[in-house]
């Protein structure tokens, strides 16, 4: 058997995100374990398969610093739940700092705007897309190309 957490991260300014959850050897920076999920519209999210034992766990998502949580105990069979606190946006090289090279990113961009500005709809993923649960590691679908069919997105 293995271990299951149930973590729960804060998504205020922040859609759809893929995160990135890992576990280190206590008070130390030694990677036991990566993996991915995407959370929920409330921000919780499942990792199973852990190997039993403690923790340090950290996650991140794209353009937000890591929030680290422990250490925490996996027991075989059980479910160890971690509120992680709220994502924080500013990471925009993804080296976990908010600095100057971030600004430096983004002022570039002030005053511009995307090619489809205007048009109908937004970017978030849809939560129907075949092989995606939307918010229980539904990631099975990553990099696969979607089209409007019937007015439902398909994979093609």
């Amino acid at each position: 058997m293995a271990a299951t957490l149930s973590g729960t991260v804060g998504l205020t300014g922040f859609g759809r995100i893929n995160l990135v959850i890992r576990f280190f050897t206590p008070t130390t920076d030694t990677e036991i374990m990566k993996a991915a999920s995407v959370p929920n519209a409330g921000g919780v999210f499942i990792v199973t398969g852990i190997t039993p034992g403690t923790y340090d766990v950290g996650v991140k998502c794209d353009n937000s610093k890591s929030l680290l949580v422990g250490p925490s105990v996996f027991t075989d069979g059980l479910t160890t739940n971690i509120n992680f606190g709220n994502l924080l946006r500013g990471d925009l090289n993804q080296d976990d700092c908010v600095t100057a090279a971030d600004f430096s990113i983004l002022s570039v961009q002030i005053g511009t705007c995307g090619a489809c500005l205007g048009y109908a709809g937004d970017w978030l993923l849809p939560c129907d897309i075949p092989a995606d649960d939307c918010g229980g590691g539904g990631v099975a679908a990553k990099g696969a190309a979607y089209k409007i069919i019937g007015g439902q997105p398909t994979v093609i």
